[in-house]
């Protein structure tokens, strides 16, 4: 393998790592496969000063052996899916953000793009232009604006621009539209059967708008759409990648796929087959979140492709122009200077905390009500049954410290909190439940209608027969399980933030929000 065309394939990897620090993964894959790109999560974030000291030492070690420095990306989509979960950082989701009126997602995305910027985080793997329209979509659900394609182009439009003004790349996802399938790509190969011609009309008009106010990236997603390609999903197609992407919409930014790790690919074509059909197709970047194995796979199968002629030369290149025109707007020819002073001002920038209080706040919702919540306000004895935000998808942080909803609750409102399972009726919340010491009982759901213990845990509580408020701190799909409560409300989202913000509403008996999606 040419030196020049390893160092040009390196560009076209990006590569996550286990520490939070340049660690010997981090350096093996530059120092094998000359990685010209890396992937960030929750496992390698401890603070911003640790954080500024890891990112420098990221652009340093890509310059020294490639001569140009590292376009480092995270998931900052907002809410649940948020890498860096501190201070100004943290801001309401997508859905979230679409349920509060008036929110100004250019201004939401003019705070991420400062922070990640000064960070030396120069592409956010955001914002999210699913079209949510399947009810049972288990990996996008509240990750979604809703199921409007004009509300979602309208909001996701104007928060790329934000990000991009304020430096740092968005990289619009899940390139054709993953929001209307019941199946999630990090564990299977999700199929979409929509017709061409609606298409058009829905998940593709968002991208489209997208690429029309000048986004630079895109990420791809693991979904056959069966009536463009019915062998391929999207990131392995070049009837989308290329017949859809180039020729139909007119893209020129850089296309980077999802993980490539994920069962979609991994399990059902492999890893390096699934990487030489990629660059076929007409994608610029491969992602691998975990393993240095994953690369070394792809990297070799994409040397032995180009040594047998499967891919080009100029097919390489075509790719490494787009990425060095990228890097080149975003000051990544050279390593960028990484204030870690001004980096910790930002994240503590009071104006930009306020803002996403203030959008959270407005984003609560109620769904239904007659009379729970003036039967709350004055219970002497309240019961608050919730799981803790554990991770419950791939696409949510296993390392991120959990929120407990009915311990913060508890501690706010008075009357006590029983922290149940994920997805488990077990035998102390039972126990919580029959205990005649509490008078009105909350209950937190997190995507009930994907787990069946949840939904054993609503069911017992119904036929209790006590005052009882639902609260759903996921998408508001979850409305038609309820079938006995005085009161439903929705915060869209588990985070640090939206539970604060759902404890205001339930104190100040304020509720702003409206549902942007149909029930």
């Amino acid at each position: 393998m040419d030196a020049t065309l390893k160092h040009k394939i390196g560009q076209m990897l990006i590569a996550g790592f286990p520490s939070p620090e340049v660690d010997a993964q981090a350096r093996a894959l530059v120092k094998d496969f000359c990685v010209g790109n890396f992937a960030l999560f929750g496992r390698n974030i401890v603070d911003t000063a640790q954080v500024c000291r890891m990112i420098d030492g990221l652009h340093a070690l890509a310059y020294e052996a490639n001569g140009v420095a590292a376009l480092i990306g995270t998931d900052q989509e907002g809410g649940v899916v948020s890498r860096i979960t501190t201070g100004a950082a943290l801001f309401p989701g997508t859905m979230a953000a679409a349920a509060s009126p008036g929110a100004d997602t250019f201004r939401m995305g003019e705070n991420c793009g400062r922070i990640l910027s000064t960070l030396g985080i120069r592409c956010s793997f955001s914002p999210v232009l699913d079209v949510n329209m399947d009810p049972m979509n288990p990996i996008i659900g509240s990750r979604a604006y809703c199921d409007d394609p004009e509300t979602v182009a309208r909001l996701g439009t104007a928060m790329l621009r934000g990000m991009q003004a304020a430096g740092t790349a968005a990289a619009v996802k899940h390139f054709p539209g993953h929001g209307n399938v019941a199946g999630d790509s990090h564990l299977m190969l999700p199929r979409n059967s929509t017709p061409h011609s609606v298409l058009e009309t829905t998940e593709w008009m968002t991208f489209r708008r997208a690429f029309e106010a000048g986004a630079d990236a895109l990420m791809t997603c693991h979904v056959v759409f069966e009536d463009v390609d019915s062998a391929y999903p999207a990131t392995l197609s070049p009837a989308i990648m290329t017949g859809l992407l180039r020729e139909q919409l007119g893209f020129t930014g850089i296309a980077i796929t999802d993980c490539m790790e994920m069962d979609a690919v991994r399990k059902c074509y492999g890893i390096g087959r699934g990487a030489v059909l990629a660059v076929q197709a007409g994608c610029d970047i491969l992602c691998f979140s975990h393993t240095y194995e994953a690369v070394a796979e792809a990297a070799q199968a994409l040397y032995d492709a180009v040594d047998r002629g499967e891919i080009s030369a100029a097919r390489i290149e075509e790719s490494y122009r787009r990425i060095m025109a990228v890097k080149k707007k975003y000051g990544l020819l050279t390593p960028p200077v990484i204030d870690a002073a001004a980096a910790q001002r930002r994240m503590q920038d009071a104006a930009a905390i306020a803002y996403n209080q203030q959008v959270s706040r407005r984003s609560m919702t109620i769904l239904r009500d007659t009379g729970g919540l003036q039967k709350l306000k004055n219970a002497k004895s309240p019961r608050f049954f919730a799981p803790a935000s554990i991770a419950v998808t791939g696409a949510e942080d296993k390392d991120r410290a959990p929120t407990r909803f009915a311990a913060l609750a508890a501690a706010r409102l008075g009357g006590d909190g029983v922290e149940i399972p994920m997805n488990e009726l077990d035998e102390a919340t039972l126990a919580a439940i029959s205990d005649p010491g509490w008078d009105v009982g909350v209950l937190a759901l997190y995507n009930a209608r994907l787990r069946d213990g949840q939904q054993a845990v609503l069911r017992t509580l119904e036929a209790d027969g006590r005052p009882l408020v639902v609260a759903l701190l996921g998408a508001p799909y979850d409305l038609p399980l309820v079938q006995r409560a005085d009161s439903v409300i929705c915060g869209y989202e588990y985070t640090w933030l939206s539970a604060n913000a759902l404890l205001d509403a339930l104190a100040s008996g304020e509720f702003p929000g409206k549902s942007p999606v149909k029930l």
